[in-house]
């Protein structure tokens, strides 16, 4: 056997470098996988506490899903519109900007978007589609009507950044085709602030109403604010405007066509409902004031029989503070005028809370109103009445002002029904000649296993029988 050939001194020096280089290796690549373990588990962590921190802000915020105005569009589906932050919406995505507090200087407010939206329903109330306006800030539409190529829908929209600070808005009118996609929109603004409230549909154009004030703490004496009427043709071009009303607080609801010229109401000053008169040319003719509305003014206006009545609130109360200024307490009202302009009558329903109708339809032997209330001892069937909630109310009055009917849409939180139209007749009731209707409205209570969180608030639209049985709430 041979002997193994002896290592030099330069040899066994260099295999125990190599050796030691071995080692060293070994122990920074494990060195290395501690480093990145540690790493990655603090930026889990962090992505954790960042999620966290999302979900427990986002527990604290009220998200806003809403339904303003809804049309039965040939007895063939509906369209409705209103706003919503589509936190929760399977077809809209939500979205957050920021922008400088306009009372705490340097402040820097987050804040998800309330992006005006508008919903197309066939006539078992499923959604055809859900679209919004694409703005890059916040939107609202407050009505909507149909044309024979699609939608045009009103509201308000933030068009520049610094309107955010401001708190203000420009007039927004939106041309939609019969899929939903946008086909032009418009803008309108007189005095800083201003808002589109009602559409109506002409032979010739569209008409909306709505109002421009002055923005907060600014003053002035211009003379074309207020409550606002304009005149498009059908391509969204202007053609005529008028006002009237206080550069900081008038404005026009909702407007009605009479056989000659048109008849708005609205609001001016705190509490004052205004009855305004224009000709076919936007010409005014007459004013009328009603001292005794609550805050929002006179809301909705419909004509039947050379009559007009107008959904409101209305001060029932003359009891006065030690100042001497009354202390007012507003019941869901009806005010009933003649063409021209003179106060017949008022109906009413109330409690010891303030109450108010937003809308009413006429029918031929009754007036059907809705709204909400939030009296503990109103006379509304089914009333769930919670503390310093709001609980939608639905009542029907004869022509003579006798209350006929009630009924409560109610839940554990809040409840606001903003309009009521006749819904699409099924065989049932072309048979039997019943009139089922179609509200809509919103609400933040759990209303179900799954709808709602008793927190965030809910577009719904509703589907009553003629003796308001909810046979389809959506």
């Amino acid at each position: 056997m041979s002997k193994d050939k002896k290592l030099t001194k330069e040899e066994k020096q260099k295999i125990k470098a190599e050796k030691k280089a071995t080692r060293d290796y070994i122990t920074l690549k494990r060195r290395a996988k501690v480093i990145m373990f540690i790493c990655f588990a603090l930026i889990v962590i962090e992505l954790i506490i960042m999620l966290f921190m999302h979900i427990s802000r986002d527990n604290k915020l009220e998200f806003i899903d809403t339904l303003y105005s809804v049309k039965n569009v040939d007895d063939d589906y509906y369209i409705a519109v209103g706003s919503s932050n589509f936190k929760h919406s399977r077809y809209n995505d939500s979205f957050t900007y920021q922008y400088e507090d306009g009372i705490f200087k340097g402040q820097i407010n987050t804040v998800y978007a309330e992006q005006a939206k508008i919903v197309k329903y066939d006539k078992e109330l499923n959604l055809v589609f859900e679209k919004t306006f694409k703005g890059e800030y916040d939107s609202t539409f407050y009505d909507v009507a149909s044309v024979k190529d699609g939608y045009i829908a009103v509201g308000s929209y933030v068009l520049e950044k610094e309107q955010l600070t401001a708190n203000t808005r420009d007039g927004l009118i939106v041309k939609y085709d019969l899929d939903g996609n946008e086909i032009w929109h418009k803008n309108f603004q007189i005095l800083g602030d201003t808002e589109f409230k009602s559409i109506l549909i002409l032979d010739d154009g569209i008409l909306v109403v709505g109002q421009s004030i002055y923005e907060n703490l600014e003053i002035g004496n211009h003379n074309t604010g207020g409550g606002i009427i304009v005149k498009y043709d059908f391509d969204g071009n202007e053609i005529w405007r008028n006002n009237y009303g206080g550069n900081k607080s008038g404005i026009f609801e909702d407007v009605v066509l009479v056989k000659d010229g048109y008849i708005v109401c609205g609001k001016d000053a705190k509490n004052y409902g205004m009855l305004i008169k224009f000709d076919l040319k936007g010409t005014r003719k007459w004013v009328k004031n009603y001292e005794f509305t609550d805050t929002f003014g006179m809301y909705d206006i419909e004509v039947k029989d050379d009559k007009l009545y107008i959904a409101t609130g209305i001060n029932v109360s003359d009891e006065k503070d030690k100042n001497g200024d009354l202390i007012y307490n507003y019941d869901a009202g009806i005010l009933v005028y003649d063409l021209n302009g003179n106060l017949l009558d008022t109906y009413s329903i109330g409690g010891s809370a303030d109450d108010r109708f937003n809308s009413l339809l006429l029918l031929d032997d009754k007036i059907v109103a809705v709204g909400y209330s939030t009296s503990k001892d109103i006379k509304i069937k089914d009333l769930d009445y919670q503390k310093d909630k709001s609980e939608g109310i639905i009542v029907t009055f004869d022509y003579d002002g006798n209350i006929k009917e009630t009924k409560s849409y109610s839940g554990k939180k809040n409840e606001v029904l903003n309009d009521i139209i006749l819904a699409i007749p099924d065989t049932a009731d072309k048979i039997n000649n019943t009139k089922p209707y179609i509200m809509v409205g919103y609400t933040n209570s759990k209303r179900g296993l799954f709808n709602g969180n008793n927190k965030d608030y809910f577009a719904k639209i509703l589907k009553y029988s003629e003796k308001f049985n909810l046979d389809i709430e959506k």
